[in-house]
């Protein structure tokens, strides 16, 4: 259900259904948050299960070598995926909010603390964008002065990293500023109607 179909209910004469229409809306609901929910749920469960490898196939070589004076950037762009993953994560649990009673007022607080979750997650990606490029920038630069990389690779892929964080900054930047700003004005203004 969209914003403006939801808008458009919230203020018609037909807002009050019979019993049966409540009964299917409500089975309608609670079908699409369900299959909401299975897919938030294999989303989240894709890249939490890289970074697992992630981390093993980094564990495995670590503790193959004594090498880590070398490989020390790889494990910092690690534990900077790791957190934010961890931070997405807990931004998820805290858009939980409880029952009141109250189906509508309930059903637009959760809409709107997902939306601040969605926020708050792209705020974590800008933070921690700076962050990742250092620890990538020293990744790169050991390859390169452990002969592992040519400086002609290595400037190609740090150009091609930085150009896909950038690509994605841009993307979750229109986002944020075209979907979740105008989402949040419309959500707390139907909110206030309803106080």
């Amino acid at each position: 259900m969209d914003f403006e179909r939801l808008e458009q209910a919230w203020r018609s004469e037909a807002n009050r259904p019979s019993e049966e229409q409540q009964a299917r809306l409500m089975e309608e609901l609670m079908t699409m948050l369900n299959a909401r929910r299975r897919t938030e749920f294999v989303l989240a469960a894709i890249p939490f299960g890289a970074m697992i490898v992630f981390t093993i196939v980094a564990g495995v070589a670590a503790s193959r070598g004594d090498a880590f004076a070398h490989d020390w950037p790889g494990l910092a762009m690690l534990g900077v995926c790791w957190a934010a993953l961890i931070g997405v994560f807990w931004n998820g649990f805290r858009a939980r909010r409880r029952d009141t009673g109250q189906p509508m007022r309930d059903t637009l607080e959760n809409l709107l603390a997902r939306n601040q979750a969605a926020r708050r997650n792209y705020k974590t990606f800008c933070a921690l964008t700076p962050v990742f490029l250092f620890p990538l920038w020293m990744a790169f630069d050991h390859l390169k002065d452990d002969g592992r990389m040519s400086a002609a690779a290595g400037f190609q892929a740090m150009a091609l990293c930085v150009f896909a964080l950038a690509a994605s900054y841009g993307w979750n930047t229109l986002r944020f500023y075209w979907v979740m700003k105008p989402e949040q004005r419309r959500l707390e203004r139907l909110l206030a109607e309803y106080e």
